[in-house]
């Protein structure tokens, strides 16, 4: 295993084998259904791919610029190593039958990144930056990709699915480059099934403080591209706080976050920061 492959795993504290599962928890994307299937084999590859990238050479966020460039969305320069990762991921993608692309939209992308590929595929740009037309004609495609077998598709759904699954693949890339240049501090994590939600206690400076990582009423859900075929229960909205301190009048905290996993993690990423002295949580509140 890779040193960056490593790293992620003790970060997250879970096997090899858990690792893309748990990467894909930390985004707002559907996680990958369970099995050896093509998917997965499509992911894993691009994350031993990734692992290879020596530590402090690309930065979190650059992959997924990258591919923006490759794909036209973007005009800027973009460190070579990530450049050449994100044309890695490109061909690995376009090397893809449409039975395998059919795989993908079922299993590892959903809605809003379909929508993306197809305004990408359909005006030059991604979703959100369009006109009236641009939009209807990304929305019939992605309609079209949901509703047609693989076998019916068209060049453009097939380019559309390749260009969501560029996206999704940059944006695991570089969930994976952060996780694994992250310095969290591990807690001792205690289920509260009652109130839904995990405690533990973090010394800072010094001082124990309650953290607290909790379901919130409100966040961003995700669906599964194809409606007819669910797979997991979709995200629900997370959130971590810690626990006031002395002379603080309400609690510190930050979400939402996609899943119990993300928001501990990123607790424990800012309880050591706050230990170091690195930031401060005054106006932020979960």
């Amino acid at each position: 295993m890779t040193d960056r492959l490593t790293k992620a795993c003790g970060a997250l504290r879970v096997p090899r084998g858990a690792l893309l599962d748990a990467l894909r928890e930390l985004s707002w994307g559907p996680v990958l259904r369970p099995g050896p299937h093509a998917v997965r084999a499509l992911y894993e590859q691009v994350l031993e791919a990734v692992g290879e990238l020596p530590l402090d050479t690309v930065q979190p966020g650059d992959i997924s610029a990258a591919m923006q460039v490759r794909t036209g969305v973007l005009d800027v320069h973009v460190p070579p190593p990530s450049d050449a990762l994100a044309q890695c991921i490109a061909h690995t993608v376009d090397d893809r039958g449409v039975g395998e692309l059919g795989e993908l939209a079922r299993y590892a992308l959903d809605r809003t990144g379909l929508t993306s590929g197809a305004a990408t595929v359909a005006c030059g740009r991604e979703a959100g930056g369009q006109g009236a037309l641009d939009r209807l004609a990304a929305e019939v495609l992605v309609h079209e990709i949901i509703e047609r077998s693989p076998q019916a598709w068209g060049r453009g759904h097939a380019d559309a699915v390749r260009a969501a699954t560029y996206r999704s693949l940059a944006d695991l890339a570089d969930a994976l480059l952060e996780v694994s240049e992250s310095t969290p501090t591990h807690l001792d994590w205690a289920d509260d099934d009652a109130n839904q939600q995990q405690c533990a206690s973090a010394h800072i400076r010094g001082t124990v403080r309650p953290v607290v990582v909790h379901r919130r009423d409100t966040g961003v859900a995700s669906d599964t591209a194809y409606e007819h075929h669910p797979t997991l229960p979709q995200p629900s909205a997370w959130a971590w706080r810690l626990e006031p301190g002395p002379g603080e009048p309400i609690p510190h905290g930050r979400g939402p976050y996609p899943s119990a996993l993300a928001a501990r993690h990123a607790a424990e990423c800012a309880v050591t920061a706050l230990a170091a002295g690195r930031c401060r949580l005054e106006d932020e509140h979960a």
